[in-house]
């Protein structure tokens, strides 16, 4: 998986829910839900001197093959929720996760985005449908129906609200960037999540 370098980062997104699901029509509609919901994001990043457009093109380059994982831009900060949260027993599914190591009585408030780690080092990317407030021992049950969970996260697995990231495939089957004469570079790109 290709990062870009860490002093780099998109400066805006335009986001879409992909929706797995869909609507049976008969006599009446049936909403179906189905497991595989993702996001998809185009991206830009800031523009580039030289040195970092050399280092970004290269990755993104590689990064059509091995995809990419970047931060995911924040409209607001969401830091007072703590960096140390995990989630809080195996074996969860659904559209709840049950989460420790908040800020005692930090409120995780509705639209956050937050991405799930697994232990392989893989990002699954979530917005919080509801507010929760962590308990005395930083503990509380979030909202994640937005894509329900995607596969069972282990005890433990690093829960990223600080700063969470979107990972994927960059889509297309060409990688352009835009090289103008006062030797500074744009770059823009689509990834969408891959599982």
């Amino acid at each position: 998986m290709i990062v870009l370098p860490p002093h780099i980062a998109p400066t805006s997104a335009a986001m879409a829910f992909i929706d797995r699901g869909g609507t049976l029509r008969g006599a009446s509609a049936l909403r179906v839900d189905r497991l595989g919901s993702h996001y998809r994001a185009m991206m830009t990043l800031p523009t580039l001197e030289d040195a970092d457009a050399r280092i970004v093109v290269s990755r993104m380059i590689r990064a059509k093959r091995q995809g990419l994982r970047v931060p995911y831009p924040l409209a607001t900060d969401q830091g007072q929720c703590g960096s140390g949260v995990v989630v809080d027993g195996a074996g969860q599914s659904g559209g709840a996760l049950a989460v420790r190591g908040l800020t005692p009585r930090a409120a995780v408030r509705e639209g956050y985005w937050m991405s799930i780690e697994t232990a392989e080092g893989q990002h699954f990317l979530h917005n919080v449908g509801a507010a929760a407030i962590a308990d005395a021992a930083g503990k509380a049950v979030l909202d994640v129906s937005d894509t329900m969970l995607r596969r069972p996260f282990a005890d433990g697995a690093r829960v990223h609200l600080v700063r969470p990231m979107i990972e994927g495939l960059i889509e297309g089957n060409e990688r352009e960037w835009q090289i103008a004469v006062d030797h500074r570079t744009q770059v823009e790109f689509t990834i969408e999540e891959a599982a």
